[in-house]
């Protein structure tokens, strides 16, 4: 039996200003830090056979700030975001109408067309990422750092994506944790955006979503 905890990682000054990251390096924010500070409260006493990250720098230091010193932290690009394209760097209303037609008509057919302007969809993602997971053990409990669409995208791996007839979303907040366990390939959701190692946390704004996810 595995257990992953997915952990999305703190706040950056782009999550404040609602600009999507994708791929671009952006650094945790004071706020993001602190977020990150407070896991380690979380995890006191919680054996894990092994940590990951993707490799950017939001993510690694969300799991540096987390864990006890000299954890032996993986870094590995298959936990990256999926890259942004047109809205990389930018917020939804800075787009024109015509890129946001773009990004809503992706939605119907997102697994096997590239997100506009990048060269991955999340039919990619998730082949990158279970590339990632075919070479962990098949006991224990692992920490996997990544993003908030990426740790979507696995999510509706287990429970169904959103569709153009089934609207929904998901909550993830920043330092949001899922927990995931399996038994041979069957998975099982133990828990989907938990934040009590933040102080009032269920009062927090709504997190940033994908636009068109919902």
């Amino acid at each position: 039996m595995l257990e992953i905890w997915w952990l999305r990682h703190g706040s950056t000054d782009w999550n404040k200003e609602k600009r999507w990251q994708g791929h671009s390096d952006v650094p945790l924010n004071e706020l993001g830090r602190s977020q990150a500070r407070a896991l380690a409260a979380q995890f006191k006493g919680i054996h894990f056979d092994g940590v990951w990250s993707s490799d950017l720098s939001r993510s690694m230091d969300t799991a540096r700030l987390s864990l006890p010193e000299g954890t032996i932290i993986h870094p590995d690009p298959r936990l990256r975001e999926i890259p942004m394209g047109i809205v990389e760097g930018r917020t939804w209303q800075e787009l024109s109408p015509q890129e946001q037609a773009q990004i809503d008509a992706w939605w119907a057919n997102p697994y096997d067309t590239y997100f506009p302007g990048s060269e991955e969809s999340l039919g990619d993602v998730v082949r990158r990422v279970r590339s990632w997971q075919s070479e962990l053990p098949q006991e224990g409990r692992v920490l996997a750092f990544s993003h908030g669409g990426t740790i979507r995208t696995m999510l509706w791996e287990i429970v169904g994506a959103p569709t153009p007839s089934r609207p929904w979303s998901a909550e993830l907040g920043n330092t949001g944790i899922m927990r995931v366990r399996y038994v041979g390939q069957s998975p099982t959701l133990l828990s989907f955006n938990d934040m009590s190692h933040l102080p009032g946390s269920w009062d927090l704004p709504p997190a940033q979503n994908v636009p068109g996810s919902h």
